[in-house]
């Protein structure tokens, strides 16, 4: 179980009272011709199996898991533990993939126990959220992620990351070079006016090239995002305020559901946008092209007044 739900449910058995994230969000039927089944996501997720009239429903507290792959969701339930897969494949569009994505991570907000697993994504699973009215949203837009953004944010993020390691690198280099020259050339003491160049040159060479892998990284990340994650390529309605912050498909937006501030650990700001982090995983990322940039300088003052920088 992750953190963020170990804390939930630790909530839930203090007797807070828990409210359903995305409720009013209508419920998914899929028929899946490949296992000859229909299955129904609402306030129950019940199973229709071929040539049966009756189906078998499940509460969602009867749920053990739920795990999202690239080509299926694959549900366990009862106490039998019995295994349901919903191929990708068989529902027709992707709204309608991130609706039955936005109930199972619904009902996982208010069943914490669900043990639950899903692909890599930009926008902060749907089980952070609670239910509630935001008192004020004075930074709200809506857009479409670019990938250029998102990968030189990626790019600057894994160079903070290992900067020390670029030191490393530039200065094993030149040494490196620097002694391969001394003992392949010799005469060090009259030729060490070229040697130094030389090397430092090569140091930068090094560093350059190992820049150039983690961009190719980035790049080859948001690639695999785009696969996996039709959610990229959908506008997404952004809001913050001083009660918390979300970043939703706009046809999944309700305006009641929100991230408290609670729930973050810090933020980071780069060129193109504000990343959000909780326990070290990145939650929340704004573009700053949705804003002006006097609205930019307010909306960095505003998250500083909230979370630490880094």
């Amino acid at each position: 179980m992750t953190t963020d739900r170990k804390e939930r449910l630790d909530s839930i058995n203090k007797n807070e009272v828990i409210d359903l994230a995305f409720e009013s969000i209508p419920g998914a039927r899929i028929v899946s011709q490949a296992t000859e089944r229909t299955f129904i996501a609402g306030d129950f997720f019940a199973v229709y199996n071929k040539g049966e009239e009756i189906p078998t429903i499940y509460r969602w507290s009867e749920i053990k898991s739920i795990t999202e792959n690239r080509t299926d969701f694959i549900i366990v339930a009862g106490t039998g533990s019995k295994s349901y897969k919903i191929p990708k494949s068989c529902i027709s569009e992707e709204k309608n993939l991130l609706n039955l994505r936005c109930v199972f991570e619904g009902a996982v907000s208010a069943n914490p126990q669900i043990d639950y697993k899903h692909t890599k994504r930009i926008l902060p699973p749907k089980y952070l959220y609670m239910t509630g009215d935001m008192r004020d949203s004075p930074y709200t837009a809506s857009g479409v992620y670019k990938e250029r953004e998102i990968n030189l944010s990626n790019v600057i993020l894994l160079n903070t990351r290992i900067g020390k390691l670029f030191k490393i690198i530039a200065a094993v280099t030149i040494l490196t070079i620097f002694i391969f020259l001394h003992f392949f050339y010799g005469n060090t003491s009259t030729n060490w006016f070229y040697f130094l160049p030389v090397s430092f040159f090569s140091g930068g060479i090094a560093v350059m090239l190992v820049y150039l892998i983690c961009a190719l990284i980035a790049n080859f990340h948001f690639a695999y995002l785009f696969k996996v994650d039709p959610a990229v390529s959908e506008e997404i309605t952004f809001a913050m305020s001083s009660d918390g912050f979300y970043a939703v498909e706009s046809h999944l937006n309700t305006g009641y559901e929100f991230i408290p501030w609670s729930q973050a650990a810090y933020f980071i700001e780069t060129n193109s946008v504000y990343i959000i982090y909780k326990n070290k995983k990145s939650v929340f990322w704004l573009p700053k092209r949705l804003f002006s940039k006097e609205t930019q300088t307010e909306i960095t003052e505003f998250i500083s007044s909230k979370l630490q920088q880094k």
